[in-house]
């Protein structure tokens, strides 16, 4: 909106306190590595390494938002994640944490509240449906993103999603629903049907379907992520800063994959009965085994994305973490800047 005569518009820049981030660390094999102290640990923002203030080895408890695609195309996994609860409770949720449910078709709905009844979200799962054809997939994010803001601080922030890498007909936009959840420290994972990088730039009939700039700016010096089992994947983390910047949506096919790279949590591109389970189990025992580092950064935090960069002192060993964090601007007839809970 333009400024009257005489006046300009006024911003306010946010200053974020607190930056949470969830470590995974691998050995050559994929296998997690849990013996690593403190001080073998440097963390950077924006190239400066920062004071880490705390460290733990997931010892916190979790609030997990679950969100669940009931689409009639995925209707043939209805037994498979109907059937999930029990996994899900005993390996997500565990002893001390809490959990919601999100469904999401043609409309989204909560199907459990946050709740640390077991058996209260095992009934939620089984008891989905999958009938209209919608896939409102960033309405469904926007949602968990709300749920789990409004928990309390104690509690780390995961959100899974299941179901296909696709939206159709959402209200939100993926980019700023990204910024919310990197404002809000969430960590995403998924697991989904399975998808090809060729995809993303070339589209499945050999023309471009993502209009990404040309060409993509540079995310990364050091050499692409590895996957669990030591594999090279496709590194989407530039065009997930790139939709963070711009707000927008403009990703085609790989919506999951791109959320989840910019909050470093993984994706499993399965979708089958003892696939489910698997991810499960590696999913569970991943977040309950992180090295959980934080730090306020030290010079504030000023408008645009900030790099985060994670080292750590072990030969041969792979990191794994959230990539950054986007600091928008902030009107300043808003009440207050919007900082993480």
């Amino acid at each position: 909106m333009a400024a009257t005569a005489g006046r300009q518009e006024k911003t306010i820049e946010v200053r974020v306190n607190e930056v949470i981030v969830p470590v995974t660390v691998l050995n050559s094999k994929g296998e997690m590595i849990l013996d690593l102290a403190k001080d073998k640990f440097h963390i950077f923002d924006d190239g400066v390494e920062q004071n880490i203030e705390q460290f733990d080895i997931g010892g916190d408890s979790l609030a997990v938002a679950l969100v669940l695609e009931t689409s009639s195309h995925i209707e043939m996994m209805a037994p498979a994640i109907r059937g999930m609860g029990s996994v899900f409770t005993e390996t997500i949720m565990a002893f001390d944490s809490r959990a919601a449910v999100i469904t999401y078709d043609s409309v989204v709905e909560v199907r459990q509240p946050f709740t640390d009844d077991h058996d209260g979200v095992e009934r939620a799962i089984n008891k989905v449906e999958f009938n209209a054809p919608g896939m409102r997939l960033y309405d469904a994010m926007s949602t968990a993103v709300e749920l789990l803001k409004a928990q309390p601080p104690e509690f780390r922030r995961v959100m899974l999603v299941i179901g296909e890498s696709q939206d159709r007909s959402s209200d939100s936009k993926l980019g700023l629903v990204l910024r919310e959840m990197q404002l809000a420290n969430i960590s995403v994972y998924a697991v989904g049907p399975s998808s090809t990088s060729a995809d993303l730039r070339y589209g499945t009939n050999g023309t471009a379907s993502v209009p990404l700039p040309k060409p993509l700016p540079s995310a990364h010096t050091e050499a692409p992520p590895r996957d669990p089992a030591g594999n090279s994947y496709f590194d989407l983390l530039t065009p997930a800063i790139w939709l963070l910047s711009r707000g927008t949506n403009e990703i085609k096919n790989h919506q999951l994959e791109i959320a989840v790279a910019s909050t470093g949590g993984f994706h499993y591109r399965a979708i089958r009965d003892r696939t489910i389970q698997s991810a499960m189990d590696k999913i569970g025992g991943e977040i309950h085994a992180q090295y959980i580092l934080s730090y306020a950064p030290s010079a504030g935090s000023s408008f645009g994305f900030h790099k985060i960069n994670v080292t750590v002192e072990r030969p041969n060993s792979t990191v794994r973490a959230r990539p950054g964090y986007y600091v928008d601007r902030t009107p300043s007839s808003a009440s207050s800047p919007r900082a993480p809970e």
